[in-house]
């Protein structure tokens, strides 16, 4: 049996083998979403109704489900009951069925090794469901810290990977690394400062002024703060000057 793929990181992406899996309600790709992220788990349909259909009536947000469900087997084919499972009062994935890069992006980071550590990395293209609105207090009352919470993950993860490969000279990949962490939060001011370093050891100079002068300018506009003092002086390193100020 060929898996179901789903991507959650960053924009809603489902994938059976090579076939595409188009879901255009945004609700169906969060009903899904949800579902993927506790396989196995048996979820009651007046939980699901409520979850994303909770401003409606019983009758309807139950209606809703129905037909919302309906789109999703559609959407998967034929061998759709191999992938969602249901009967009269739950509904669930099959594990067995599924491969979700939220999950693996746990498995791996809890291992700690170099190697997963830059699978786990590689696996986080932006915030979970990133671009899916459905209005559904409840939903958003399960996404928001649950993305916050896999937000923080993939910046200590990358944090790590960051360490260990500035530790064992891959500079190129720590760069790519730093430059990673700080689109996903750019008030890590330790990347900030890992950059300067690492532009100034492989001779761009240039580059590395650029990195401490938004570091300056991002901690001044979000913080209304000065940089770190281990922050002035990789700068101070990098002119060649240890009195020079910011």
């Amino acid at each position: 049996m060929t898996r179901l793929s789903l991507v959650l990181f960053g924009s809603f992406h489902a994938t059976i083998g090579a076939r595409r899996i188009t879901l255009s309600l945004k609700k169906a790709q969060a009903l899904l979403a949800f579902l993927a992220l506790s396989p196995a788990q048996r979820h009651t349909r007046e939980r699901l109704a409520a979850l994303l259909w909770g401003d409606t009536a019983d009758e309807q947000a139950r209606n809703s489900l129905r037909q919302t469900l309906f789109a999703i087997r559609a959407a998967l084919g034929r061998s759709s009951s191999q992938y969602l499972a249901g009967d009269l009062t739950t509904v669930w994935l099959e594990p067995g069925a599924v491969d979700v890069d939220v999950l693996a992006f746990e498995r791996l980071a809890a291992e700690e090794t170099d190697d997963a550590l830059g699978q786990a990395a590689a696996l986080y293209r932006g915030d979970l469901l990133d671009g899916i609105l459905v209005e559904a207090g409840a939903f958003d009352d399960w996404l928001m810290p649950t993305r916050e919470r896999l937000r923080q993950a993939a910046t200590g993860t990358m944090a790590k990977l960051l360490a260990r490969q500035i530790e064992t000279g891959a500079a190129e990949a720590a760069i790519a690394t730093g430059t990673k962490l700080l689109a996903t939060d750019p008030l890590q001011e330790f990347a900030h400062r890992a950059l300067i370093r690492l532009y100034a050891e492989t001779g761009r100079r240039a580059e590395a002024i650029r990195q401490y002068q938004s570091c300056v300018d991002l901690l001044r506009r979000e913080l209304q703060a000065a940089p770190e003092p281990a922050t002035l002086q990789a700068y101070r390193t990098l002119l060649g000057d240890t009195t020079c100020a910011a």
